[in-house]
């Protein structure tokens, strides 16, 4: 049988910031975000006629959790254009499954009153979200790489159109997961509504391990997010390196 694992997004423990933690987005002020990712949600097995399927309640995309410990992971991708209320966060991350330390980075994107707000963001569980930037636009270029330099020591180096910031942090963790994420946030303690979008396109998606060998998500396990037992959001592997996760009930 195989295991049911983990993904977390609110622990115990401490990040310590060595760079300035929150650079402002140019034009805007940064300020404390309403919006946290989710509590720890179990994804479970569901046997198709095809095989075994993992799923999950609150996110899609891969993970990768059988080579060992991991040392790097890295992703890019557009900042989405949602076609309904709601809000999505897309992010990569070492660790948290079935850990329950976990480092990541990535953007959180809602509507408002006022439009679309997209932040740039990053976090080790269990301290909270910490906004680095907001007010992208849609379609703003985003990478993200986090990478272990050494100790407790990691480089988190985020990009978004033409902000640039590589954060020095210090973080105990030894990461037995690497994952690429979009995933349903938590906004006043409950899950937002997933909202409707054309497809979140992951690219250059590789991890490394403690050998240094590299981990893309042809090799790691795909995850769909279903709700209710309809599928919400599944991914689709468009090379080794880059995949789609597509909002199943999405109308142009």
């Amino acid at each position: 049988m195989r295991p049911m694992y983990w993904i977390v997004a609110i622990g115990v423990g401490l990040l310590t910031i060595y760079s300035n933690p929150l650079g402002a987005w140019p034009g805007s002020a940064v300020h404390s975000h309403p919006v946290t990712l989710p509590l720890p949600q179990p994804f479970s097995l569901h046997q198709p006629a095809q095989g075994p399927l993992e799923i999950s309640r609150n996110w899609a995309g891969y993970i990768s959790n059988n080579r060992g410990t991991y040392q790097s992971i890295q992703a890019g991708w557009r900042v989405p254009r949602l076609t309904s209320q709601g809000a999505v966060a897309i992010w990569v991350g070492l660790g948290g499954a079935p850990q329950q330390r976990l480092l990541q980075a990535g953007t959180l994107t809602k509507t408002t009153a006022s439009g679309l707000r997209t932040t740039l963001w990053l976090e080790g569980l269990p301290e909270p979200l910490k906004p680095v930037a907001q007010n992208l636009s849609v379609g703003e270029a985003v990478h993200i790489s986090i990478d272990h330099v050494k100790g407790r020591e990691w480089a988190i180096d985020l990009e978004a159109g033409s902000y640039q910031q590589t954060y020095h942090v210090e973080y105990s963790l030894t990461p037995q997961s690497a994952e690429w994420i979009v995933e349903d946030p938590l906004i006043n303690n409950r899950f937002a509504k997933f909202p409707q979008f054309h497809n979140i396109e992951l690219f250059y998606a590789e991890a490394h391990d403690q050998l240094g060998q590299t981990i893309t998500p042809s090799q790691s396990t795909p995850i769909d997010l279903r709700l209710r037992g309809l599928v919400e959001g599944n991914p689709t592997l468009i090379n080794s390196t880059t995949f789609a996760v597509t909002s199943s009930s999405f109308s142009p």
